[in-house]
């Protein structure tokens, strides 16, 4: 989508952030890696809460090269932290690391914007009178932003994970339980066949479908059959996949990973408390595979609420916490691209 758009400043670069995370960041570093005049990739991650400022630097360049076509970056803080006493800004010795490592890595970085919840400015240049403080007004009021939201881009206004509670039949519960007894005694519900349709209609579920999925996702084997048929359709058993799990080695068909996203969204809002952490955990592992570890932590943090100690949620939670990026996230020709 970058290629496609028009960027002549940095308000446009600042209104373009928040539409390819999917919210509005806050108390973070978001880098965009540069291909000549180019966006290329985008990295968010926490603004850092250590004095290591080396050792950040060092993490942030090794995230950027894996973006091997980039040949310059640049950098947006969201933090509404002052600067320490005698520093001419917020973080001040993380961006001087990162100035120093990124240059040392030939990926220089081009330059860095502040922003706060009340403004934004250049993080590298301390001159009001060439680098004045602007309104955010000015970031919503561009033209990409207004581009971008006539193509039907949106964003929440901060990250989080919520979905409403469920108000659905009061013998839900019981459906499900008797749903899940056919399934262990008969050959009656055809889980892969349901499952396969879901993706397809995009999240549109039928009542009696939906009490079927949601007790196919609580036995663990038949969960584990049905998410790896989203990258791999062909699939009759999960065994040997777990390649499938940490994104080495697949292109997956994107347009069928967001149909699933959406039919595990359509389930949850069907799904009692403590019926939902299969779909949550379902919905944060394949945006860990799109390259989206903000919004696959909150998912797998929900999981764990909804049922605590559920282990695949803290399988793919241990796995992100140690900042690892999905292989097929990080390969270009095989990352996500939205349909």
């Amino acid at each position: 989508m970058t290629n496609e758009l028009r960027i002549t400043s940095p308000a446009d670069i600042l209104s373009f952030i928040p539409h390819t995370l999917g919210f509005a960041p806050r108390e973070s570093f978001v880098f965009i890696t540069m291909r000549g005049n180019a966006l290329g990739a985008t990295l968010r991650v926490d603004a850092p809460r250590d004095a290591d400022t080396a050792g950040f630097a060092r993490a942030m360049a090794d995230y950027l090269a894996l973006d091997t076509q980039a040949n310059a970056a640049v950098l947006a803080v969201y933090t509404d932290q002052p600067a320490a006493v005698g520093t001419v800004r917020p973080f001040h010795g993380h961006i001087e690391a990162i100035i120093e490592t990124l240059d040392a890595a030939g990926v220089p970085l081009k330059d860095a914007w502040l922003v706060t919840s009340e403004h934004w400015k250049n993080l590298l240049c301390d001159d009001p009178r060439c680098c004045p403080i602007e309104s955010l007004e000015s970031i919503k009021d561009g033209q990409l932003n207004a581009e971008l939201v006539f193509r039907g881009s949106s964003y929440k206004n901060a990250p989080g994970t919520t979905y409403p509670p469920f108000n659905g039949p009061a013998d839900m519960i019981d459906q499900i339980e008797c749903a899940g007894h056919v399934l262990q005694c008969s050959e009656e519900i055809n889980a892969r066949e349901l499952w396969s349709e879901a993706i397809a209609c995009s999240g549109r579920i039928s009542q009696e479908s939906a009490v079927q999925l949601l007790a196919c996702f609580q036995f663990p084997t038949l969960r584990d059959v049905l998410m790896c048929t989203i990258i791999e359709p062909e699939r009759t058993t999960a065994e040997g996949s777990a390649y499938l799990l940490v994104g080495e080695g697949i292109r997956p068909d994107w347009a069928r990973v967001d149909g699933a996203q959406d039919a595990a969204r359509e389930l949850i809002t069907a799904a009692p408390e403590t019926y939902r952490a299969p779909l949550l955990t379902l919905i944060g592992w394949l945006s860990y595979l799109k390259g989206q570890s903000s919004v696959a932590a909150e998912h797998f943090t929900a999981a764990l609420e909804d049922v605590p100690g559920y282990r695949f949620a803290e399988l793919m939670e241990e796995l992100i916490s140690h900042g690892k990026i999905a292989p097929v996230a990080a390969d270009e020709t095989t990352g996500y691209r939205k349909g």
